[in-house]
């Protein structure tokens, strides 16, 4: 398949599929950090994952679904600590997608297990968070990946398995990533070539747009000693 071919199928499957909310999509805030209960929050801005994810086992009481829900909090908040302590949401991303990925959590809320790794992977993603964190980094990459791995994951919310994978592809390329974790690019590739078409076309797709505006950044036209494009 050419890559015109693979776009116009990977837009396809996009539009088959519900985009996540413009409430979902929106920045966090410290607000998302100040609705955290007291001791998760503390636990996140230590930056110690296990620290969070018992905190998160605690607070939910064995209550799947809502360790689902904290976790997701966690995800959200981490992508505002991020702008601050990249460590420490490198942290909550890897807390925050493990108890994602946990069975009953998924089994639970297959879609919010989906969001929760989206968003990780979206944390992960940061360019500071990857050079302060690396093998953090790694480690979310991993069991998001698992997490999407899942059939009634896959089935609940094909567009954020897509997005998750495409995450995934990009962060394993990072150098200081694979630095950290050698076979990762080649497991994230495997993973993703494991995938129903449906969510692997559309996951390329996204992988092909996020390199293109790499290798080709918006012109600046019409300045002093630039080309007036």
């Amino acid at each position: 398949m050419n890559i015109r071919s693979l776009i116009t199928a990977g837009l396809i499957a996009l539009t088959a599929v519900p985009l996540i909310s413009s409430a979902q999509q929106a920045a966090a805030t410290q607000a998302d950090v100040t609705a955290l209960p007291p001791a998760l929050r503390a636990a996140l801005l230590s930056g110690n994952a296990a620290a969070i994810e018992a905190a998160i086992t605690t607070l939910s009481g064995g209550d799947a679904q809502r360790a689902g829900q904290l976790a997701g909090l966690v995800a959200r908040a981490a992508s505002f600590v991020a702008q601050t302590n990249p460590a420490a949401a490198a942290a909550g991303a890897q807390a925050a997608v493990a108890v994602a990925n946990r069975p009953a959590v998924i089994a639970a809320n297959p879609a919010a297990s989906a969001q929760t790794a989206q968003q990780a992977m979206q944390v992960a993603s940061l360019p500071a968070v990857m050079a302060a964190a690396p093998a953090a980094v790694a480690t979310v990459t991993q069991s998001a990946m698992q997490v999407i791995a899942a059939p009634s994951v896959q089935a609940a919310a094909p567009t954020l398995a897509a997005q998750v994978a495409a995450s995934a592809t990009i962060v394993s390329q990072n150098p200081a990533v694979q630095a950290a974790s050698p076979g990762l690019a080649a497991q994230v590739g495997n993973q993703v070539a494991a995938l129903p078409v449906a969510i692997q076309q559309p996951a390329q797709v996204l992988v092909l747009a996020s390199q293109a505006t790499t290798n080709n950044p918006p012109q600046t036209c019409g300045g002093a000693g630039q080309s007036p494009c």
